[in-house]
């Protein structure tokens, strides 16, 4: 249970998150630019540490600690393999992302392909981003926290029977796991939303700092925590061999399934991460809320800089504290309440869902105050998640749809004003979709999977100059309906062959495939986007790849014009 020093903790956090946003808010309601791009002017390095903030979520500490208690290390390679890409964001795509002097990434394909189909896909993805990708995303950081305080709090305790038995009598239905576990969860968005509609990206990119720290502190200490709590002699390895047996230990140990397969994760499977599951993927150009971040660079020098900060802190120090804490709790809760003297109820919600050992240890090993401190760094977590996807996504809504299709001519404070209006209308969107997300995992992998299609496409659109709006249009309706046709026979009992149990893997790829083929064939069905389109993205973004029917025509007519300056004939 929470002490008086752990809720002064957190409340301490709420309120400078809170001040944070009341100090720029002049700032961020002059215009769309300063309120979605803090007028670009963010240096590179706090570009990185916001990014490294933002994909510190609180659904990630839970996620990764309970993949490891329950399958083991190399379950990682799900998120791991996306490595690749980040790596090729930092060499190749963060510069072209700030050379481009767009927005959003909806923006970018309108300036990419031109046309009334450039403009109708853009308006299509801002939709798709704004109301369903983000929302499902939120949903399931918003999960997340409400795992986080179920072992913690005590609403009526705190609020007196009367006032507990009326706003119990309030809420609706069994929202979000009821009161008792939905009140926090929409406190803490609302107040995420107060402060990002105040400050714009300025004021979440500074609270990402405090955040990025809290949180920092918080894993590290919890890990600490739990080896003091270790009761056995020897290594962690040493004490999960003697938990699981040898044969078990080294499954839940293994970094790579280099000797054969693991139970839950096959050679194959694993080959699937590492050739296909890094490029088939939405953003996997560093498209989306990292993509903003890199817009908002003062140069593009910065932007690389940042994407270089983010890859070595995202992949190389910060995920071990969790997986740590997933092989403690191997130890600490694999041996059952006998042997460790954990609490019943404790046991029981890790034992119900292995996503609840983070939260669960905490509560077992951590000393008031520390306890509270943790806290505060996972809900710092989930607060820079929402704040950033809230303003990421309102960038659509005010940007791409309202100044893009209904109102071009829309003063800069306008558009401010549209992006705080629209922050509330995604923060309940964002609540309502939590309420049916149960296993961040899952949820983790259905938004990989309806995104898979578009890939191969927004890959193109950097390296092939015969790239058109057509070809993302295939490429991601069809990965759409194929990844919902094998979610749905998966779930389903067919007639003929019974259940059928298709590895999520083996799903995407599949996916990839059917997207993939319907993408290359749009491309020799469609013709490319006009000379003066391609001619213009390539002068100010200067792409690598297979533009030299674009890069022959520039370069011959700027000879041209040079020798009609210099009056050569």
């Amino acid at each position: 249970m929470l002490t008086a020093l752990d809720l002064g903790v957190i409340l301490a956090y709420l309120g400078l998150a809170l001040a944070v946003g009341l100090a720029v808010s002049g700032r961020a309601g002059r215009s769309g630019d300063e309120f979605f791009l803090a007028g670009r002017s963010l240096p590179g390095w706090l570009i990185g540490l916001s990014i490294v903030a933002t994909t510190f979520a609180a659904d990630t500490p839970l996620a990764i600690a309970g993949m490891v208690l329950s399958k083991g290390i190399a379950a990682n390679w799900f998120w791991w393999s996306m490595g690749i890409a980040h790596v090729g964001l930092f060499l190749f795509w963060a510069k072209l992302w700030r050379r481009a002097e767009v927005t959003t990434d909806a923006e970018l394909v309108a300036l990419r392909y031109g046309g009334v189909e450039g403009e109708a896909l853009r308006s299509a993805k801002a939709v798709y981003f704004a109301l369903v990708y983000n929302a499902i995303v939120l949903g399931w950081v918003i999960t997340a926290v409400r795992k986080i305080v179920r072992p913690f709090v005590d609403w009526e305790g705190w609020l007196g029977s009367e006032a507990w038995t009326v706003l119990q009598a309030l809420w609706p239905g069994d929202f979000l796991g009821g009161a008792a576990e939905g009140l926090a969860p929409c406190i803490l968005v609302l107040l995420a939303a107060l402060y990002s509609t105040l400050g714009g990206l300025r004021g979440v990119v500074f609270t990402d700092l405090v955040q990025l720290l809290l949180a920092g502190v918080g894993s590290v200490a919890l890990v600490v925590a739990g080896y003091t709590a270790l009761q056995g002699e020897g290594t962690l390895a040493d004490q999960v061999a003697a938990t699981l047996g040898p044969e078990q230990a080294a499954e839940r140990l293994a970094f790579l399934p280099n000797s054969g397969d693991l139970s839950y994760l096959s050679v194959e499977a694993f080959a699937v991460y590492l050739f296909v599951r890094w490029w088939a993927s939405a953003t996997g150009d560093g498209g989306g809320y990292i993509a903003q971040r890199l817009m908002a660079s003062r140069s593009p020098r910065d932007a690389q800089v940042g994407a270089g900060v983010f890859v070595v802190l995202h992949y190389v120090v910060r995920p071990w504290p969790w997986i740590l804490t997933g092989l403690l709790g191997v130890v600490l809760f694999g041996g059952g309440e006998g042997s460790t003297g954990i609490p019943a109820r404790l046991a029981g919600l890790v034992a119900e869902d292995p996503e609840m050992v983070y939260p669960a240890l905490a509560a077992w090993v951590m000393q008031p105050g520390l306890l509270g401190l943790l806290l505060a760094s996972l809900l710092a977590a989930f607060m820079s998640t929402v704040d950033t996807h809230l303003n990421w996504g309102v960038s659509y809504l005010a940007h791409d749809l309202w100044r893009g299709r209904f109102r071009p001519n829309a003063s800069p404070s306008e558009i401010a004003k549209v992006g705080r209006t629209s922050t509330m209308l995604l923060a309940v969107s964002a609540l309502v979709a939590a309420h049916y997300i149960s296993s961040i995992e899952g949820a983790w992998k259905f938004v990989a999977g309806i995104s898979a299609g578009l890939g191969l496409p927004v890959l193109l659109r950097w390296l092939w100059w015969r790239a058109s709006a057509w070809v993302e249009m295939a490429g991601g309706l069809t990965g759409l309906l194929a990844s919902l046709l094998i979610f749905v026979v998966g779930k389903a009992h067919l007639p003929l062959f019974g259940s059928i149990a298709l590895p999520w893997e083996f799903g995407l790829l599949l996916t990839v495939a059917a997207s993939g083929l319907a993408a290359l064939a749009a491309a020799f069905a469609f013709p490319p986007p006009s000379p003066e389109v391609l001619e213009r993205f390539y002068r100010r973004v200067r792409p690598p790849g297979l533009w030299d029917p674009v890069s022959s025509r520039i370069d011959e007519a700027d000879r041209l014009k040079h020798n009609q300056t210099s009056g050569i004939r």
